[in-house]
C-alpha cells in the first residue's frame, strides 16, 4: 500500500460481523437480501421462519473487502446459540423492527455485546415499509434512547426494507465505514479456532467451522483438539467457499481435518497448535454484574459460563465479600465443572441457569489453575496481572522463572508486546535473566535468599566444609541446571556467594578448627613429617590421631595438606620436593620411570604412583608407555608446582 493511500477493509483482511436483536425482527431476511445467502440452514428454521442455530453468510463491500456474517438466534430459548456466535466479531449489526421497536431480547443482546467488548456496529431499522414516517421517527428515538448508555450510542442508523430492497446499499456503506476503523485482529502466533459447527462432507471427511483468532493456520499444520488433546492435521482450508493455503486471524474459516472423526468433535472445543494452549478448570477474573440483574450473585452460586463457543457450568468463588450486587464488580474464581480451552484476555458471559437470566461477565485474568483464598493478597496478585501496561503484566507473570513465551502467554501478550516488555524489564533491572528464563526482581531476591539461607544452614551443620555441593543447593530450589548456573553466576558477580570448584559458600565463611582439632592436627603433622614421602594413610590418621576425613578436607582447603585421590595425603612441602626432583630428572634425562622416581625420592611404589598421577592430572607430565615425560618447560613446571603447593600465591 502506498504511503498516504486510504485504508480499506480489503487492506485489513476478512472481517466478521454478527447480527443481534429480538426474534422476528427480520435478521435472517435482511442477511439474505444483503448477501443472496439464506443463513437459515436447518429445515426447521426455514419452516418456522425463525433462526434456531447459528447461520453464516458473507458479502463483498464496495472497496473490495469481504465480510463474514454470523446470524444469531433472537429468541431467548436459543441465547446459548447466540452467545456461541457473537463473541469474536469486529462489529455488530443490531436489527430493530420499526413496527415493534426495542424488545426485551434487544436489551439482553445489547447487554451481552457490552460484556463481550463489542463496541462498534450499525443499527438496521427494518420493516420500514410497514410504518409511516411519524411512527418510524418515534421508534428511532426509542432505539437511540436505549443505546445512549451503551458502546453503540454513536452507531449509524439505517432504515431498510428487505422485501422492497430499500436502504440496502446505504447499510453496506455504513458497515464498511465501521469496519475500516476497526483495529487489526491481533496475531499472537498462537492460532485457535473455537468450533461452532462440526460435520462431514462427502469426499472431504470431517469439517469444522469457526472464527480464527490469535494467529494463522496453514494447510498441512498439525493441530490438537482441546480439551480432548486428540491430534489431527489440516487437509484443507476454505473461507466463503474459496480454497486457501493459509487463514488469517479474524477470518471465518472451515477446516477440513484428517485424523479425527466428526463424532469426536463438538461445539465448544478448540482447534489449536499442539502445546500452544492449555485447558483450565479454575479461572480467575474480575466479574461485572449487570445493573439489570434481578438479584445479587452469591458466593459459591452455580452459574453457566459462556466463553468462545463453549458453555459450561461453574461455581463462583467471590474473593471480595459474600455477594456481588447488581451493577458492582469484584474479583472471583470460576470453578468449572469441566476443563475448557481458553486464554488470558478472553471475555465471557455469566448466566443464571434457572430462571434463565444474563447476569454479567468479565475478562479472564489467569488460567494457571492456582486456587486463591479469599484475602487481600489474592486480589493484589490479580490486580498486578491485569495492570495497564504490558511490562507490568509480564512482570506479574515472572513471580517464578519462566521463559518469555510462557510469561507472555500467561499475561495474554502477543509477540511484539512481549518482546518490547521483556527488553524494558531487563533494561530497568526489574527482571533478571536466568538462562532461558526471566524472573522478576522480587522472585530473584526470593531465590537468592533461599540460597543464602541454605548455605548458612549447611555451614552451621558442617563448619569444616569449605562449601556446599552445587547440586545440593540446586535440588533444594528445583531449578533446571541452566537456570541455576545463571543464578549462581549472578550471585557470584554480586559477591553474595563464592565458588570453590563444585562447591558454593557464603563470602564470610571461613573453615575454623576447634582447639581439640588443632591439637589433633599438630600430632598428625608431626607423624607426617617423620617420613614425608611415605605418610600414614587417612584411615591411620583417623584411628591414631582423630583426624577424620572431614578434618582432612578442611586442612586441605586451608593448604595444610595435599589430598591425592581418596587414599593418599601429603604435606605440601613433601609434594613440592618430590615434584622438583622429578622435574630436575626430566630436564636432564627426558624420561622417568616409576622405579627411578621411587629410588630418586626415597619413597615407595605405593606412594610414588599417586604422586606421579598428581603431576599428570595438573598437566605437568604425561605417560609415554611405562615412562613419564615433561609436557611443559621446566621453569613453567616449577612455577606451577609452587602455586599448587602453596609456596607461591596465585595472582588475582
Amino acid at each position: 500500500m502506498h504511503r498516504g493511500a486510504p485504508v480499506t477493509t480489503a487492506d485489513r483482511g476478512t472481517r466478521v460481523i454478527a447480527t443481534a436483536g429480538h426474534v422476528d425482527h427480520g435478521k435472517s431476511t435482511l442477511i439474505t437480501a444483503l448477501t443472496g445467502i439464506n443463513p437459515d440452514r436447518l429445515r426447521e428454521e426455514r419452516e418456522r421462519g425463525m433462526t434456531i442455530d447459528l447461520g453464516f453468510a458473507w458479502l463483498e463491500l464496495p472497496d473490495g473487502g469481504e465480510v463474514g456474517v454470523v446470524d444469531v438466534p433472537g429468541h431467548q430459548d436459543f441465547i446459548r446459540n447466540m452467545l456461541a456466535g457473537v463473541g469474536p466479531v469486529d462489529a455488530v449489526l443490531l436489527v430493530v423492527a420499526l413496527d415493534e421497536g426495542v424488545m426485551p431480547q434487544t436489551r439482553e443482546h445489547l447487554a451481552i455485546l457490552g460484556i463481550l467488548g463489542v463496541d462498534r456496529g450499525v443499527v438496521a431499522l427494518t420493516k420500514r415499509d410497514l410504518v409511516d414516517d411519524e411512527w418510524a421517527a418515534l421508534a428511532k428515538a426509542d432505539v437511540a434512547a436505549v443505546l445512549q448508555d451503551t458502546p453503540l450510542r454513536n452507531a449509524a442508523f439505517v432504515e431498510v426494507s428487505a422485501t422492497e430492497r430499500s436502504g440496502l446499499d446505504e447499510l453496506v456503506r455504513a458497515l464498511a465505514d465501521v469496519l475500516v476503523s476497526a483495529p487489526p485482529r491481533r496475531d499472537a502466533g498462537r492460532p485457535r479456532l473455537p468450533i461452532d459447527r462440526a460435520f462431514t462432507l462427502t469426499g472431504f471427511g470431517t469439517v469444522v467451522t469457526g472464527t480464527l483468532v490469535d494467529g494463522a493456520f496453514d494447510v498441512g499444520d498439525e493441530v490438537a483438539i482441546l480439551p480432548t488433546a486428540n491430534r489431527a492435521r489440516i487437509r484443507g482450508i476454505q473461507t466463503h467457499k474459496r480454497t486457501l493455503e493459509s487463514a488469517r486471524p479474524g477470518s471465518r474459516v472451515a477446516l477440513n481435518l484428517t485424523g479425527v472423526e466428526k463424532d469426536e468433535l463438538a461445539r465448544g472445543m478448540v482447534v489449536a497448535r499442539p502445546g500452544s494452549l492449555e485447558t483450565a478448570s479454575v479461572v480467575s477474573a474480575r466479574l461485572d454484574l449487570l445493573v439489570s440483574a434481578s438479584d445479587a450473585l452469591a458466593h459459591n452460586e452455580a452459574v453457566k459460563v459462556h466463553v468462545g463457543t463453549a458453555e459450561v457450568m461453574a461455581r463462583v468463588s467471590l474473593l471480595e465479600g459474600a455477594a456481588l450486587e447488581p451493577g458492582a464488580s469484584a474479583w472471583a474464581q470460576l470453578r468449572l465443572a469441566e476443563p475448557v480451552a481458553l486464554a488470558v484476555g478472553d471475555r465471557f458471559v455469566l448466566r443464571r441457569p434457572s430462571p434463565p437470566e444474563t447476569l454479567g461477565g468479565g475478562m479472564v485474568a489467569d488460567v494457571s489453575g492456582e486456587r486463591m483464598r479469599r484475602r487481600q493478597e489474592a486480589v493484589e496478585t490479580l490486580e498486578r496481572r491485569t495492570a495497564p501496561t504490558a511490562a507490568s503484566r509480564l512482570l506479574a507473570a515472572l513471580d517464578v522463572p519462566r521463559t518469555p513465551d510462557e510469561a507472555g502467554t500467561r499475561s495474554g501478550l502477543e509477540a511484539a508486546e512481549r518482546h518490547a516488555a521483556t527488553a524494558e524489564l531487563v533494561e530497568s533491572d526489574r527482571a533478571v535473566p536466568l538462562g532461558d528464563a526471566l524472573v522478576g526482581r522480587e522472585g530473584f531476591e526470593a531465590l537468592a535468599t533461599r540460597v543464602e539461607r541454605g548455605l548458612a544452614a549447611a555451614h552451621r551443620r558442617a563448619p569444616l566444609r569449605a562449601g556446599v555441593p552445587r547440586e545440593e543447593i540446586r535440588s533444594s530450589l528445583g531449578l533446571a541446571p541452566k537456570r541455576f548456573n545463571a543464578l549462581v553466576d549472578r550471585l557470584a558477580r554480586d559477591r553474595r556467594l563464592v565458588e570453590h570448584g563444585s562447591a558454593l559458600a557464603l563470602p564470610g565463611h571461613v573453615v575454623a578448627l576447634s582447639a581439640v582439632q588443632e591439637q589433633a592436627w599438630s600430632r598428625a603433622r608431626n607423624e607426617l613429617g617423620r617420613q614425608p614421602l611415605q605418610p600414614p594413610s587417612p584411615q591411620m590418621l583417623e584411628e591414631e590421631f582423630g583426624v577424620d576425613r572431614e578434618l582432612i578436607a578442611a586442612l586441605a582447603e586451608r593448604g595444610d595438606l595435599v589430598r591425592i585421590g581418596t587414599e593418599a595425603v601429603f604435606l605440601p612441602d613433601a609434594v613440592a620436593r618430590f615434584a622438583d626432583s622429578v622435574v630436575a630428572e626430566l630436564e636432564s634425562a627426558r624420561t622417568i620411570t616409576v622405579a627411578r622416581a621411587r629410588d630418586l625420592t626415597g619413597s615407595s611404589r605405593k606412594h610414588v604412583l599417586p604422586l606421579l598421577q598428581f603431576l599428570d592430572d595438573h598437566g605437568l607430565t604425561r605417560r609415554q608407555g611405562d615412562d613419564r615425560i615433561l609436557v611443559v618447560p621446566p621453569e613453567q613446571a616449577r612455577e606451577r608446582i609452587a602455586t599448587l603447593t602453596g609456596r607461591k600465591k596465585v595472582s588475582p
